[in-house]
């Protein structure tokens, strides 16, 4: 059986696996994007990975879930402020001379992708949203199993809403990577969401103050996103999501004092079930789409 490098390009972690062609990730692993370095130090880094995993898998192929925006030739359309000089890269030209098919795709519609292939309650739905909450915030619309990309191809670019009058955007508000900064602003030991998440659950006040906000600015977003699409279900992804009912729980309060009840009732909600191997296993879905029809 054939294995392939399928990899995941966030804003602060580049996830990488080998995956088999029945779709069964045999190794797993990670390591900083370390954007802050610019492309060309991505690039050479996920050569790096896929000349030193070669030589054990001799692998076939690369798929790539990646932070940003990108056309059906793999240009860079919208680039990810995470990542220094991503805009207008080509990524299959970057790559070229690996001398393997590449296929890239937008970080959360392989989230999407994944999902809605693998579970199976989701493939009869109408119309169900994807979201990743994390260094910003990204996501997809699935109409009748079908990724919606627009125009464009930047259907679901949520992160990217003005939020008020100030145009601060949904994830300058609402994003991880802002709740770990407004942490870092009243204790300044805070690392990551873990930490702000152990403050919170031993009742600190201030902490409790700022996660509160948090759960209420990503609230007034899928509110925007209900009234906008009124999708059946909605599936979010990232790493917060690690912590469970408790997350989905705490978002649902503030939910419900947005929606009309009649919405908030119908509306599902759910975490990605594959956690954080779902953009590397929609990376490698689209990738068969394309070579392995």
């Amino acid at each position: 059986m054939n294995n392939y490098l399928t990899i995941d390009i966030g804003g602060t972690d580049l996830k990488y696996g080998v995956i088999t062609e029945n779709e069964k990730l045999i190794l797993k692993d990670l390591t900083p994007t370390n954007g802050h370095l610019g492309v060309n130090n991505l690039m050479n880094t996920i050569k790096e990975i896929f000349i030193n995993l070669n030589e054990k898998y001799n692998l076939k192929g690369i798929s790539i879930s990646s932070t940003g925006v990108f056309d059906s030739e793999t240009n860079m359309l919208f680039p990810s402020i995470a990542i220094k000089d991503y805009e207008n890269t080509n990524i299959k030209n970057e790559l070229a001379s690996l001398g393997v098919p590449i296929s890239v795709e937008n970080d959360v519609n392989s989230m999407g992708l994944c999902e809605i292939t693998y579970v199976p309650n989701y493939q009869n739905l109408k119309c169900i949203v994807t979201m990743t909450l994390g260094t910003g915030i990204g996501g997809a619309i699935f109409i009748n199993s079908e990724l919606h990309r627009g125009y464009q191809f930047t259907a679901g670019e949520w992160g990217k809403f003005y939020t008020n009058q100030d145009l601060i955007t949904y994830e300058d508000m609402a994003s991880v990577s802002q709740l770990v900064r407004n942490s870092q602003a009243i204790y300044p030991d805070i690392k990551n969401g873990i930490d702000v998440y152990q403050y919170y659950d031993n009742g600190d006040g201030k902490i409790t103050e700022v996660v509160d906000n948090f759960y209420h600015q990503v609230a007034l977003g899928i509110t925007n996103i209900v009234y906008t699409l009124n999708p059946e279900h909605i599936v979010i992804g990232g790493g917060i999501t690690s912590r469970g009912d408790k997350f989905l729980a705490e978002l649902k309060d503030k939910l419900k004092l947005l929606l009309a009840p009649y919405l908030f009732d119908s509306l599902g909600i759910s975490l990605a079930v594959n956690g954080n191997d779902a953009g590397m296993i929609g990376a490698f879905k689209h990738f068969k789409s394309l070579y392995l029809k």
